[in-house]
Parts: structure tokens; sequence; C-alpha cells
């Protein structure tokens, strides 16, 4: 292989939209991995750490291709759904006996999208829409491997469609993008819906460098009938002004002692008396009950604590690969 390569990254959008020169896939919920097929195996995340002992059955790719570095998407479905948690189990187990097990019990599925190299030649600078000819010319799917499908054109209707199914979202990409490595690029956009809930404010931790004169993150909780549930902490989303204005109003809502049991982070927290609502947008909920990739929206002066319902949140469940992608 000529080199590694850092993963090209997704600018965000709120909205859809309709181009004959874009086109556009399932935004998946799993780990993004580059592979390398060739006279070694490798299939590295994000932060560059080896995945393959973790994820044994893809070494399929050194069956359907060879010579090639891939981009995409490592996912486990489970009960009819994208489940990232166990995907994450998978990816931090270490004992090979236990990594055996998950394998059978729960396979993974590498979702392939881009080609960047081929024979040491790098397609990098080749338009997307070539890579992807390319992609499907040099690599067959298999029963761990397969392509991501795209539409052309079709954006609104898609993710549309993707909604509809209980998909998170789409991406775009734009067809004469070349893949630019390890930047965040306006040629590939990320667009999805943002569920969102209004949750009670039941403490804060101490912030940290930047952060050292106001707060980390916002503890939250929601009520089970009469009885306060954690589910989870907020830290991004806050503008400079926001933070001092919420430390502000934190002051007189101190409290001596713990106020929500069942919070499970190792940070010290600072303790206010439940008050205070939020909105939060969320990507998804754990199976545990805590909200994943959650963004402070604001405060929310119209609502009372005890009307943030653990109801609010709520799983569902989405179809399985062959379904999501033929719908």
């Amino acid at each position: 292989m000529k080199q590694l390569y850092k993963p090209m990254l997704t600018q965000s959008r709120e909205t859809a939209f309709t181009s004959k020169d874009w086109i556009f896939e399932v935004k998946w919920d799993g780990i993004r991995a580059i592979s390398y097929v060739g006279e070694s195996f490798s299939i590295r995340s994000r932060n560059d750490k080896e995945l393959k002992y973790n994820f044994p059955e893809l070494e399929e790719l050194k069956t359907l291709t060879s010579n090639v570095v891939l981009d995409g998407e490592i996912v486990v479905m489970r009960g009819g759904k994208a489940d990232f948690q166990t995907l994450l189990e998978r990816a931090n187990t270490s004992n090979p006996r236990d990594i055996e097990h998950m394998a059978n019990k729960f396979p993974a599925t590498y979702v392939v999208f881009d080609i960047l190299e081929k024979d040491g030649n790098p397609l990098i600078d080749k338009p997307l829409i070539e890579r992807k000819n390319a992609l499907t010319e040099y690599v067959k799917e298999g029963n761990h491997v397969v392509f991501s499908i795209f539409v052309e054109a079709e954006g609104e209707a898609y993710y549309k469609a993707a909604l509809h199914k209980g998909i998170e979202g789409i991406i775009a990409k734009k067809k004469t993008s070349p893949y630019e490595s390890g930047v965040r690029s306006s040629s590939w956009l990320k667009i999805k819906k943002v569920t969102s809930c209004d949750c009670v404010i039941f403490g804060y931790t101490k912030g940290e460098g930047a952060r050292a004169e106001t707060f980390g993150a916002l503890i939250l909780g929601l009520y089970d009938k009469s009885k306060a549930v954690y589910v989870g902490k907020v830290g991004t989303g806050f503008t400079g002004n926001t933070m001092g204005l919420l430390l502000e109003a934190f002051k007189p809502l101190e409290a001596n002692e713990k106020t929500l049991e069942g919070v499970d982070i190792p940070e010290r927290i600072r303790w206010l008396r439940p008050e205070l609502v939020c909105e939060v947008g969320y990507q998804n909920v754990t199976e545990d009950g805590k909200l994943r990739m959650a963004r402070f929206r604001g405060l929310r002066a119209d609502k009372t604590p005890l009307e943030c319902r653990i109801d609010q949140i709520k799983q569902t469940g989405v179809p399985d690969y062959s379904k999501k992608q033929k719908f």
C-alpha cells in the first residue's frame, strides 16, 4: 500500500435537497473503518485502532478482493436494528474466546462505500462516481461485506423514505468530489433528524482546560412516575455566554447532598435541586436508557420538572440490512 489514509469526514446539514450533481446513501450507525487488503490485512478505526482481531469474520475481505484500500462502516444488526452498543462491546472485547463467541452470536457487516487505492495506485484524486464504479469492479460482496447502495439526485425523497424506515439520516456526496483524506469536507454532508426531549438538570461536572471556570457537562434526569431516573449528561451545544448564564442560574439551586441516584460517571459533580428544565437533542437511546450524542439546545422556562417524563425517549426498531437497502 502506498500510504495510510485518514477517513474523509462530513459536514452537517439540517435539510435534505435534490440535485443531479449529488448521490445519497444511508447514514449507518456503526464504526468507521478503513481496510487494507494486500499481502497483509488490516482494518483500522478513525483513531487508528486495529479492528481485525475484534471482527475476525471481516477477514472474508481477503477472499473478495486484493491489493485495495477501502472505506466503510462496520455495523452489527440485532433484533432488526443497528445495535451500536453491542458493536462497541465487540470492539472493546479482548478475550479470544469472548471474541469468537460474539462473532458467532452477533456477526458484523462491513458496509463498503469507497475505494482509495488499487494495486498500489491511489484513486483519491478521481471523482467519487468513478471510484464507485471501480469499487464494484474490484470488490465482490460476501456474507459479511456489502456495498452501500446509493441513489442519484433524489435526496429529499430518499431522506423521507429513510426516516419512515426508522433510519437516522443520510449522507449526501458530490459526484465530482475527490477523497479528501482527514478533511471535514463540504463535498460530503450528513443530513439527519435530531430527536429532542426535555430533561431536568440535577447537577454539573467540574470543567477542565478552557472550561475550568465554568463546567464540563450537565447531569440529566427524567421522571418515571415520581422517581427521577438518570438518562446521561450533555457537554456540547453551549456558547460561552450561555455557560455564564447557566452558572448564575445554578447558584441558588446548589445542594449539599446528591439529588439523583444511579449516576455512573467518574467526574466530580456539583449537585443542584431539580428545578431547571432544558431541551436536549440526541441521536438515539442506548439499551441502558442513556441519551447518545446529546447536545444542549436551551432552557425551557415554560415547563416544570415533573412534566419531563421518561416516556419521551423510546427506542424504535428498524428493518434488517437487506430491507433497509431496498426502501
